[in-house]
């Protein structure tokens, strides 16, 4: 940008626009950029300040050279393909590790944002209990279930509670108690039983019905050597959003062919998975966890 300056730096206050703020004046005449220069940095605007709802932005790449991709292997016939599955698990399982215990945070030196995460939300504004398989007996679980499941303000059914394995294992054993050891008549009921299995959204999930209504529970690797032992979620009051807006939708999209021989020179080809996307919470006392 070439700018040209009149005057120097002397103080202007009570001076006359003619005499002196005139000659104080720049004006931009246009651009001059270096041959064989790239693409000109350009500005970026803050019309807000952001205090909640942070986006967050994951890519995954997927690379590999044209000889690889041409190779059949003796036990794999497609090499790419089976890298790509693979690829596919990693974005994901990334996406649901921040979406579980990542901080809302805004580096502002870098430009990067970080969305608030379901641990770090509950933690901070919902319901904490205790649990320790080794102490906690189903009486004293039931009393934390009477304050979660509170008909006042948490009676829905769409709770889910996502469970460390061992406290997976935990609940079973209690739940499935008197149908695996017990001979009573169908008549009989538990206030802690195991009553059913399904699939929600492709994930294996135990219904087990107590007096304050049915726990859909669900194993989590995720929450293995975590501190939380449960996280029970209302999915009435949480909120997957991708950021879409004019037009433009940047949930998970693949890119493919980012970087092919044709364009770059290389002599491979890459791929690229990107998501861009955070969680909304409401009403925190509809979530809990147990530690």
């Amino acid at each position: 940008m070439i700018l040209i300056l009149h005057g120097t730096g002397v103080t202007m206050y009570g001076s006359s626009i003619a005499s002196a703020l005139e000659q104080q004046r720049c004006y931009v005449i246009g651009n001059a950029n270096k041959e064989g220069s790239g693409f000109p940095e350009t500005w970026k605007d803050q019309p807000y300040l952001l205090k909640t709802g942070a986006t967050q932005i994951w890519k995954t790449t997927m690379a590999m050279s044209n000889t690889a991709r041409a190779t059949v292997l003796r036990y794999e016939g497609n090499e790419w393909a089976r890298i790509w599955k693979e690829k596919l698990i990693e974005h994901k399982w990334d996406i649901e590790a921040d979406l579980l215990f990542g901080t809302q945070y805004i580096d502002t030196n870098n430009g990067i944002q970080y969305t608030q995460g379901a641990v770090d939300y509950v933690l901070s504004n919902g319901n904490i209990f205790t649990l320790s398989t080794a102490t906690k007996t189903a009486d004293d679980f039931l009393d934390d279930m009477s304050n979660y499941l509170d008909p006042r303000y948490n009676g829905s059914s769409a709770n889910v509670f996502f469970c460390d394995t061992e406290t997976y294992n935990w609940l079973h054993k209690l739940g499935g108690y008197f149908k695996n050891n017990m001979e009573v008549s169908s008549n009989f009921s538990a206030d802690l039983a195991v009553t059913g299995r399904k699939k929600v959204l492709g994930l294996d999930t135990t219904t087990i019905s107590t007096v304050y209504g049915d726990m859909n529970v669900v194993r989590n690797v995720h929450l293995d050597g975590s501190p939380v032992r449960i996280l029970a979620m209302n999915m009435k009051n949480c909120f997957y959003r991708p950021l879409v807006g004019n037009g433009i939708n940047r949930d998970t999209g693949i890119y493919v062919g980012v970087q092919t021989l044709e364009n770059s020179g290389i002599d491979r080809r890459v791929d690229q998975i990107l998501t861009e996307a955070g969680m909304e919470f409401g009403m925190a006392e509809s979530h809990a966890i147990w530690k």
